[in-house]
């Protein structure tokens, strides 16, 4: 099944997707991952919000961070060993295509069942990397992976270890900013009422404006880069973005 499903991926997916994004053309929306222009974006999500790309199904998050890159061109430098927790398909195409950085892609359910994962993706726990040495990396990304973690506090410390010295992540979480701290419930394992308490199933909270402080507390320095400090409001809207977030940027 794990094959018949990667054989599919890899040869009628981009077909469809082709089609879709030429269905869907227009020029009332733009996706700056694929470049494409569209007459709008598609629902996606518990709450189906209008967010993912005809084409290459990038949804808000992706292209935020897409144009952080654009707009940041030294973040990625040349040689720099950068480390990508549970990556998103979009970005494993760019990045592993990039000759100049030392890339590494891993995931914990990279063994699951049915897994498409490319196969030089490593098994990574990030609540226990014991694999990999301290100062490692130069870059980690890793977005709306947190808020699946029971224990996100070990987490940030493993991340912080293996980050070098001045070396540099993005960790990305979805903020609530009507709670003044973070809303978490350890004890819920239903996904409906995962559901309805924190919006999606694998989700064991909901980070509030007390985020930073929780990153700092494990040691990380925290730079939050606001999208409003970052694009216009007309480019927030033509994108589809969600004007109150952020680039969670923390360092060592």
């Amino acid at each position: 099944m794990s094959a018949i499903k990667n054989l599919l991926k890899q040869t009628a997916l981009p077909v469809y997707l082709s089609l879709r994004g030429m269905y869907y053309q227009g020029d009332k929306v733009a996706c700056p991952c694929c470049k494409g222009t569209f007459s709008r974006f598609l629902e996606i999500g518990y709450n189906r919000r209008p967010a993912q790309c005809p084409r290459c199904r990038s949804n808000e998050r992706d292209r935020t961070f897409w144009l952080f890159l654009e707009k940041h061109p030294d973040f990625l430098f040349p040689g720099a060993k950068v480390l990508h927790v549970a990556p998103e398909e979009i970005y494993y195409k760019r990045l592993s295509k990039d000759p100049s950085i030392q890339y590494t892609a891993g995931d914990k359910f990279v063994n699951s069942y049915e897994n498409t994962y490319p196969d030089d993706t490593i098994y990574l726990d990030i609540t226990d990397m014991k694999d990999i040495a301290d100062n490692t990396y130069d870059i980690i990304l890793c977005s709306h992976v947190l808020s699946c973690i029971p224990d996100d506090a070990q987490a940030f410390r493993e991340m912080r270890r293996v980050l070098k010295p001045g070396g540099k992540a993005i960790i990305q979480v979805p903020v609530r900013e009507d709670l003044a701290t973070t809303d978490e419930d350890l004890t819920l394992t239903e996904p409906a009422e995962r559901i309805r308490r924190f919006g999606d199933p694998n989700y064991v909270r909901f980070y509030g404006r007390d985020y930073e402080q929780r990153l700092s507390a494990q040691g990380f320095n925290t730079h939050f880069i606001l999208i409003t400090d970052m694009l216009t409001e007309a480019e927030i809207e033509r994108y589809g973005l969600v004007r109150t977030d952020e680039i969670h940027l923390c360092s060592k």
